[in-house]
């Protein structure tokens, strides 16, 4: 994910300057068909706006718009809107070109046309809440961390507007599948010594477990006769397993007895 600053500095919420202490992230789109996010950037940083994210995530970028601690204008109108606005960091997802709405519901958006960008768009998405989550140490299982704008609605935190459920759900993602994918992607940027250890003890007991080619097996049965390789306690021989020092100086103990 390429994460960039343009900061929204004329417009009005920007110039409010009030902060918040971040609890979760609303996820929005944009509602119209611009994939580019740089056009909503020089669109919303003037005065008399009466919107503002904290950025607008794109196909192959995301531009922050907002110190991510600033309080935003996305669940409501202007400076009183809904209790979102000081709770829930937000972005906006930019949607691909060629289709209109009708009624809140999308027209002409063909989606095996536009799985490609909405995939691209749907990672950025994924690794910038993941990103934030991790930043502010937020849980996106819990229930209203990790919401969309219909979502918020539903809460009573936001207004009454449908994204990302009028877009997301026609290439079968929900926001329960975003949550778990947010969840995963945090899991595997916190790596711990602790977890690779664990990895790692599973991989080397899969290696230990897999059996040799049938092309070593003349060196395999000399190795054996020789008492060169005699395998571990419970008799197995762990071909395919790494060698460390200790057991390659003790192989090589054992051919020079012989």
């Amino acid at each position: 994910m390429e994460l960039e600053q343009q900061f929204l500095t004329d417009n009005d919420c920007y110039q409010a300057g009030r902060t918040i202490t971040p609890k979760g992230v609303m996820v929005h789109s944009t509602g119209v068909a611009q994939p580019d996010p740089e056009v909503f950037v020089r669109r919303w940083n003037r005065s008399g706006v009466e919107k503002c994210v904290h950025a607008f995530a794109g196909r192959e970028r995301v531009i922050q718009t907002l110190p991510w601690t600033m309080r935003g204008w996305h669940a409501g109108t202007g400076t009183s809107g809904r209790s979102a606005n000081n709770t829930h960091i937000s972005f906006e997802c930019c949607e691909p070109a060629g289709h209109t709405y009708q009624g809140g519901e999308m027209v002409g958006y063909h989606v095996e046309a536009n799985r490609p960008y909405f995939e691209d768009l749907y990672r950025n998405a994924v690794r910038l809440t993941a990103m934030l989550c991790g930043q502010f140490g937020l849980d996106p299982l819990k229930p209203g961390v990790v919401i969309c704008h219909a979502e918020g609605y539903d809460l009573g935190i936001a207004s009454n507007h449908g994204d990302v459920l009028q877009w997301w759900p026609r290439h079968g993602v929900t926001m329960d599948r975003f949550r778990q994918d947010v969840a995963l992607t945090m899991e595997d940027d916190t790596m711990t010594q602790e977890r690779f250890n664990e990895l790692m003890d599973g991989y080397l007991a899969q290696r230990a477990g897999l059996a040799p080619g049938g092309w070593s097996a003349p060196a395999r049965a000399w190795a054996e006769e020789q008492g060169i390789v005699s395998g571990d306690g419970d008799g197995r021989r762990r071909y395919c397993s790494f060698t460390t020092r200790e057991e390659t100086v003790q192989m090589l103990y054992q051919l020079n007895q012989k």
